[in-house]
């Protein structure tokens, strides 16, 4: 846009130093006869001169006519024929030097000027310039802060994208570790509570058992004191032994305690002690029955003393 505008301001300079110099060739063609011709040399930067336009002769001016009396009462007397206006005469011409110098003057002040606006062009052509470079300067740091403001701000939220994962993951650890414990935690309990159970069981079970086999010691001792009773009483004795030697006998029986055989296991070291514990073992058949039948023994180890 800048040179288009210096180019049409030189178009203009241009034609006006043509039409100046066409007046001056035609100045000096004009004054041949009567005036020695002279050369006249020229010499500008600028482009080919225009010629000065002639000034106009000023036109002289026209007298004013005489003022009119006041009316009076006498008819009016005829007014003077109008005064015709001198014509001034044409200024005389200037000499052909003097135009030929005040051309040049004027060529030379269009130079001045035309280098004066090419100079203000060219300034303002170069602020320009300058301006659209600090402009794009500008663009481009504040592009740069742009994408740079993106890549920090990118950065920060892909930072905080990791610490959120790894604080979730921490968080998961964690709680997948106080779930873990929680859940060995209740399966200790359990396992006490299981181990605590069984032992309370086992010892319920073991003194039941004691309770039972108790029990069970006693009826048997009870079953085998009345089977010891009743053959007592059929002891019959001449001589009461010395001492009080013990004499075992293993008794074989049927269920209804009737006896089948009697074996001495052991004497008493008195003869007639141990017959007559025999005689008496075979002659208590049927022996006494328990009161409860898993009590019932087929075979029965007895031990006797005298003084029992």
């Amino acid at each position: 846009m800048n040179r288009g505008k210096l180019a049409a301001w030189a178009g203009t300079v241009a034609v006006h130093i043509a039409l100046l110099a066409a007046l001056v060739v035609s100045v000096r063609w004009k004054h041949t006869e009567t005036v020695e011709p002279m050369a006249v040399e020229i010499v500008v930067s600028a482009p080919r001169p225009v010629p000065a336009v002639a000034p106009i002769a000023p036109i002289a001016p026209i007298a004013p006519s005489p003022p009119a009396e006041p009316a009076k009462t006498v008819p009016p007397a005829p007014s003077p024929p109008p005064v015709a206006a001198a014509k001034a005469p044409p200024p005389p011409p200037l000499p052909p030097a003097d135009l030929a110098r005040k051309a040049d003057e004027q060529l030379k002040l269009k130079a001045e000027q035309a280098r004066a606006d090419l100079a203000k062009q060219a300034a303002e052509k170069k602020e320009i310039e300058k301006k659209e470079i600090a402009k794009k300067e500008i663009e481009k740091k504040e592009a740069e802060k742009k994408a740079l403001d993106i890549r920090q701000r990118e950065l920060a939220q892909s930072q905080e994208r990791a610490q959120k994962e790894q604080r979730d993951q921490r968080a998961a650890t964690e709680k997948q570790a106080r779930e873990k414990e929680l859940q060995e935690k209740l399966a200790r309990e359990s396992q006490e509570r299981l181990a605590a159970q069984q032992q309370a069981e086992r010892a319920d079970k073991a003194a039941k058992e004691a309770l039972a086999a108790k029990a069970r010691a006693k009826a048997e001792g009870d079953y085998v004191a009345k089977i010891r009773g009743k053959i007592r009483g059929n002891i019959i004795l001449v001589l009461e032994p010395p001492g009080n030697p013990e004499a075992v006998f293993e008794v074989n029986q049927l269920p209804t305690g009737e006896v089948l055989d009697v074996r001495l296991v052991r004497s008493s070291g008195n003869g007639a002690y141990d017959q007559a514990v025999e005689r008496a073992i075979l002659k208590s058949s049927p022996l006494p029955k328990p009161d409860q039948a898993d009590l019932f023994q087929r075979r029965l180890l007895l031990r006797f003393r005298p003084n029992e």
